[in-house]
């Protein structure tokens, strides 16, 4: 659409016209959204909130909460060496009686080792029986031997005694009789020489006779000296000899009887050992058979008393078990059910390190079922653990809690194991003890102090004692009536904001000198005072660096509690929270890291 000159012009004259009012109301509504919003910027003035002092009662007690667990609880185990896996196991929370079947495990790997050690055991026993016949053959063949040696010891001795009360007397009076018939011989040879000699010279006798009668005197005279001669050898060297030879005899059939004792003994004993081992052999088939039968009745475990069938559960989260199901595979002595005794129960609770030094075995304690809210249910602290709990550090290893169990004395309702439940341990109970909000204590330089609300600015060093999570006790510094703040200012030039140990005041003693006698570059002399050791460029450079993060004051001041909160409350409500106390902490951290981490300038 094309719009004439003169409607154009008269659409400018109406504009003019209006253009007073349009303006008018524009104003207006920017005094309306500045207002506004100098009301939402605005800082608003700090609220004081303070307490008074009272003096009561004072009860301490620790509230955690926790599952209830049975005292007394069948653990059931897979007994199965290895691995198995589970074919059958009864449904979680089904009520068994003593006896049923629990958990059937596969038994094929346990049926084959038995089958084959059952062919074992045969065999050891076979092997035993040609162990025992071949020692019993070869005790028979020892005493064989045995006997013929001893018959050889009898016959040397028989026939050395033979020998010496007999025979070599014998042989010497044969020879002895031997000397004296020849001396006869020679004595009736010699006569008839004589007679023959006489007749000769009368010629009544021969020449022939009388040759004959001197051939008869000389020879029987030869024989004599040969019987005397065999006389002198018998004594001297042939009854000796045979006695010698005798004795030796005896000897050696003595020592081969020792020879075949020690060697039918040697025998007997390596038949022996035989039987020994197939003995063994045989009793370690036999056990292996009963444990491979034990094996195999493990497969199958039944309930060992009434009770609810409730399955375990790793006991970490990193744990490379498997959920108990059927078609795992659970290891040796791995926990797979629990029957709990629901008569007693107990609830097990983490306390957390800055209590624990107040927990003690026999304590009064109050639980309370999640359940049930309305009702609670005494108890007293049985067990404390000495060590930290070991699954809470995965999560934050800064954490440390202390398992802590309750024992309940109250008769409860049929509960089952693993209800929520809390638990308030009564510490002790103070009568007549002066207390403030826990929140009224705040930390300066390692002391504990307060803020009274007549003089919120100077702090109260007060001394504390036992605590719970709402209320402190205060030993000192305080009296009866007195206003306490609850929100204490935050004054960032007594504040520490890094965590600082020491307390305001207080010198770090001197360091040790180094070899050379000298101080360390930068450390602090004994009045406090650094040691002017550092090269003056470098201080320099890091004065520098801390000022400028420091901020704009030039004379390297920490800013007041207003340039703080004007710089840090973000909501401003006149206060700086946990997130807002955090962020000044990060921004004091970078300033000096940065004023560490500095670069040396150059030394002139």
């Amino acid at each position: 659409m094309i719009m004439k000159p003169q409607n154009r012009w008269q659409s400018l004259a109406d504009l003019a016209r209006r253009k007073p009012i349009w303006l008018a109301a524009a104003l207006l509504a920017g005094v309306v959204i500045a207002a506004f919003a100098w009301q939402s910027v605005r800082p608003k003035p700090v609220e004081m909130v303070f307490h008074e002092v009272k003096r009561g009662d004072f009860l301490i007690s620790i509230v955690e909460g926790g599952t209830l667990e049975a005292v007394n609880a069948v653990v059931i185990r897979s007994e199965v060496e290895g691995t198995a896996r589970i074919i059958f196991i009864v449904p979680e929370g089904t009520a068994v009686k003593k006896g049923d079947l629990l958990v059937e495990l596969d038994s094929s790997a346990s049926q084959d080792a038995v089958n084959l050690q059952q062919i074992n055991v045969e065999k050891a026993q076979f092997a035993l029986i040609q162990a025992e016949q071949q020692l019993e053959i070869q005790k028979s063949s020892v005493e064989s031997e045995i006997s013929a040696a001893q018959l050889k010891v009898e016959f040397a001795a028989s026939d050395l005694e033979k020998f010496e009360k007999g025979e070599a007397a014998q042989l010497l009076r044969n020879a002895q009789i031997e000397i004296t018939n020849v001396m006869e011989t020679l004595k009736i040879a010699e006569e008839r020489l004589a007679w023959s000699e006489k007749l000769f010279a009368k010629g009544f006798e021969t020449k022939a006779n009388l040759d004959k009668d001197r051939l008869s005197v000389s020879q029987t005279s030869l024989k004599l000296e040969q019987a005397r001669k065999a006389l002198w050898m018998l004594e001297t060297f042939d009854n000796p000899k045979k006695k010698r030879e005798l004795e030796a005899a005896l000897q050696e059939a003595r020592e081969n009887l020792d020879r075949v004792k020690l060697q039918g003994e040697r025998k007997l004993a390596q038949y022996k050992a035989d039987v020994d081992t197939q003995k063994s052999t045989l009793d370690l088939s036999k056990r292996k058979l009963e444990r491979d039968l034990k094996q195999l009745a493990a497969t199958k475990i039944f309930a060992p008393q009434d009770g609810m069938v409730v399955y375990a559960s790793a006991s970490s989260h990193f744990s490379s078990e498997s959920m108990i199901e059927e078609g795992a595979v659970v290891r040796y002595r791995q926990e797979l059910i629990r029957l709990p005794d629901i008569s007693d129960m107990k609830l097990t609770v983490k306390i957390h390190e800055s209590h624990i030094n107040q927990i003690r075995r026999g304590q009064p304690a109050y639980v309370v079922l999640d359940a049930m809210p309305d009702k609670r249910f005494g108890g007293t602290v049985s067990k404390v653990a000495p060590l930290p709990d070991t699954q809470s550090r995965w999560g934050n290893p800064n954490l440390k809690v202390y398992a802590t169990e309750i024992l309940i004395t109250d008769p409860l309702p049929n509960v089952k194991p693993g209800v929520s439940a809390r638990a308030e341990i009564i510490i002790t109970n103070l009568p007549g003890v002066l207390t403030v909000p826990i929140q009224c204590v705040t930390t300066r330089r390692g002391q504990q102090v307060v803020y009274l609300a007549d003089a919120p600015q100077q702090p109260v060093p007060v001394q504390v004692g036992y605590y719970n999570v709402k209320f402190i006790e205060i030993v000192s510094g305080l009296k009866e009536g007195d206003r306490v703040l609850l929100n204490p200012p935050f004054d960032t030039q007594s504040k520490d904001l890094a965590g600082g140990i020491m307390a305001e005041g207080e010198k770090a003693p001197a360091p040790a000198a180094n070899a050379s006698g000298r101080l360390s570059a930068g450390a602090p002399a004994a009045n406090g005072e650094r040691a002017d050791t550092e090269p003056r460029g470098k201080r320099d450079a890091v004065g520098g660096a801390g000022a400028a993060e420091r901020g704009p004051d030039p004379g390297g001041s920490r800013p007041t509690r207003e340039e703080m909160l004007k710089r840090f409350d973000k909501n401003g409500d006149g206060e700086l929270d946990d997130n807002e106390r955090a962020a000044m902490r990060e921004q004091f951290g970078k300033g000096r890291r940065s004023s560490t981490n500095a670069p040396a300038a150059p030394a002139p």
